[in-house]
Formats: C-alpha cells, sequence, structure tokens
C-alpha cells in the first residue's frame, strides 16, 4: 500500500484569503481533517477590491443551503472617451461580487475552532509518511499536508522556490472603491446597469462597476463603485509611487490610505487630463484610492513532497484575466478532490493535482499577458 493509500489525510493550511480558506471550505465538505492559521491575528479585510465572478467561484461558494453571494449585476458594456463620448451599450448582461463578499460567505462554511489568527506557519520537516510543522503563536503540528496559500508574496514559495521572482508589467493598476451614497446622482446615472470602460488619452484604460457595499448590500443606495485605472509606469516611477505617507519603500502595493498626499492631490487633474469627463468626476470622488503593481509569476512546479502552493502563492495573473479569485477557487476544489481519494493515496493524489494545475495556470498567465498587450496598450 503506498504512503497515505486507504485513508484520508490530516491537513494543515496556510493563509486564510480566498485561496487558503476556500481550501479550507473545501477539504472540510470533503470529510478531511483540517486546521487553517493565518497571520493576521485580526478578521482579514480587502481594501475594496471587486470580482467579476467566474464558474469557478460560484462553484466553491455556493452551496445548497449554505449562505448565498451577495452580488450585483449589469446589462451590458459600454466604452467612454476621452474627449467624451460614448460607445452604443453593448448587450453582455454579467454579475459581480467583492473580495469581502467571498470570504465572509466562505468563513461562515468553515468551522471557527479550526481558523487560527495571529499564527505563523514556519518551515515544515519531514516526520515519518508526514511533515512537522512548527507554527509560531499555535505550537507544533503534525500533518500529512501542508498546502500554501499565503498569497503572492507566499513565505512558503520563498523557501521552496528562493530564486523565482515576479517580472513586472510596466504598469501599475490605480484602484478605488466609493459608496453608492456619496456619488451625484447623475454620476450614479452614468455608470448604473452598466460594465464601463474608459480609454486613457495616453495609453493604458480603466474600467468600473458596482459590488456590494459596507455591508453586502447590494440594493440601490447600498452598493459600492469599484474602478481600476492601469497606468504606464517605468521601474523609477513605480518605485516612487510606492514609497508611502510615511517615507516607506514598498514592495508591491498600497493599501488604502497609504499613498502620498502630493500624489493623491494631483490625481483629479491627471484624470482629468486622461480621461472621459465622467470617469475623471468619479475619480476625483473617490478618497484614498490605492495601487498594485502588475506582475507576472508562474511556478515551475508547485508540489514539493508534502507541500503544495495553491492560488497567488504559485501563479500570479494579471486582473485583465478576471480569473484570480476564480483559478483560486480551482486550485481549492482540485486539491480537495484528489486528496479525497483514498485509492490512489496522498502522493499520487498531489502529482494529480500538480499535473492539473501547470497547465491550468501556465494557459491562464499567457492569456493574461496577450490581454494585457491588447487592452493596456501601454
Amino acid at each position: 500500500m503506498s504512503p497515505g493509500q486507504g485513508r484520508r489525510p490530516r491537513v494543515v493550511v496556510a493563509g486564510g484569503s480566498i485561496a487558503g480558506l476556500g481550501a479550507g471550505v473545501a477539504l472540510h465538505r470533503a470529510g478531511i481533517d483540517v486546521d487553517l492559521f493565518e497571520r493576521d491575528p485580526s478578521t482579514l479585510r480587502s481594501t475594496g477590491a471587486g470580482l467579476v465572478i467566474q464558474p469557478e467561484l460560484t462553484a466553491l461558494v455556493q452551496v445548497p443551503g449554505g449562505p448565498g453571494l451577495p452580488i450585483t449585476r449589469c446589462v451590458g458594456r459600454r466604452t467612454l472617451e476621452p474627449d467624451g463620448s460614448a460607445s452604443p451599450l453593448q448587450a453582455m448582461p454579467q454579475t459581480f461580487t467583492s473580495w469581502q463578499a467571498v470570504h465572509s460567505v466562505l468563513l461562515r462554511q468553515f468551522p471557527a475552532e479550526r481558523y487560527h489568527a495571529g499564527a505563523v506557519v514556519g518551515e515544515a520537516a519531514p516526520h515519518g509518511d508526514g511533515l512537522t510543522i512548527p507554527i509560531a503563536g499555535f505550537g507544533t503540528v503534525e500533518a500529512d499536508v501542508l498546502i500554501a496559500g499565503d498569497g503572492g508574496r507566499s513565505a512558503i514559495r520563498r523557501r521552496m522556490l528562493p530564486e523565482l521572482e515576479a517580472g513586472y508589467a510596466g504598469y501599475v493598476a490605480w484602484r478605488g472603491t466609493i459608496r453608492e451614497a456619496d456619488m451625484p446622482r447623475d454620476l450614479v446615472a452614468v455608470f448604473d446597469d452598466v460594465f464601463t470602460f474608459a480609454d486613457a488619452r495616453s495609453g493604458g484604460h480603466a474600467l468600473a462597476y458596482f459590488i456590494p457595499g459596507d455591508d453586502l448590500g447590494t440594493g440601490p443606495g447600498e452598493r459600492r463603485m469599484n474602478w481600476v485605472w492601469y497606468v504606464g509606469a517605468s521601474p523609477r516611477e513605480r518605485d516612487a509611487l510606492l514609497v508611502d505617507r510615511d517615507g516607506q519603500q514598498r514592495e508591491a502595493s498600497l493599501q488604502r490610505g497609504m499613498a502620498r498626499e502630493d500624489v493623491v492631490a494631483a490625481f483629479p487633474a491627471f484624470a482629468a487630463a486622461e480621461l472621459h469627463p465622467a470617469f475623471a468626476q468619479l475619480v476625483a470622488a473617490t478618497p484614498d484610492p490605492f495601487l498594485q503593481t502588475i506582475v507576472d509569476l508562474g511556478v515551475p512546479q508547485s508540489v514539493f513532497g508534502r507541500t503544495a502552493l495553491i492560488g497567488d502563492a504559485a501563479f500570479i495573473v494579471r486582473p485583465h484575466t478576471a480569473g484570480g479569485a476564480a483559478k483560486a477557487a480551482r486550485d481549492a476544489l482540485a486539491i480537495a478532490d484528489q486528496l479525497r481519494r483514498t485509492d490512489i493515496g496522498i502522493d499520487a493524489a498531489l502529482a494529480a493535482f500538480q499535473r492539473d494545475q501547470l497547465a491550468y495556470g501556465r494557459d491562464l498567465l499567457a492569456y493574461g499577458i496577450a490581454l494585457g498587450r491588447r487592452w493596456a496598450r501601454l
């Protein structure tokens, strides 16, 4: 009998965002013994990112009898031009949600006693057929499998692949959200029921759509407007933008309220020069825009013995794919489906997961790069 064959494994998950929490939920549903450890001592909260709903995300989050996922909808797409013109509405119904909405639904589906906050997963060591895993703030745990869902700056990936670095795509994404109740009514009317795109005069583009609001409300007046603006930046310009209000150099992003006051103060005039007047008005009305650098990263392997990388710990794809959360959900479901198989053993299950994940991740990574070349125009 191969190692682990005939029984379901004991699993430790590192990371409490959508990939890690999603894996915890999928494994728990599969009847697998799983504990999740998140380094943040408080409940994770997003900076307000919106998500275009994909089937993989729905498959993970929506279960019969479970809490429904708050969503918003639109009837079609329209593009706004810098000269003030707009394309005809293209009928294309879509649904949207937010990171916060997905995370809150998953958190309600995962056993509270199995979610351990303020616990940092250390370097796992082989122990018999499994692993011994030191966890700062918790103790030492023995498990058959460690799943690393600890995000794009995964400490576990860096231990496994120390030479691997994300490649900068040459542009950044400025993001913002604003309460619908804080928007002028005429501005709400421009963006309501539409997935809005906006070409920028100097290249790049922006997009906007409504997402669930602070209390996950989805009715008129309860929502939040979510927007993203892709802007070209040389490595030097990127680094300058990533110096925060306290003068600290950040590596990859600025959370809400971290962008320097001089940068934020110049933003409305920059938007007015580059974007359709309505989109520029939206940008100017939004408090505390935040910043994400656009990078590409793909691992050559995602399974190292009994440790597996999932979500952004394995592949970071461009936001144009609208596939980051869907990829995390797909990984969560796929690894749970493999580990629930008692007929092939743990190692064979992880190998099968890796084959499928690498093929999917590489295709999505290439697709994102192609979309960036086509849409970003930078």
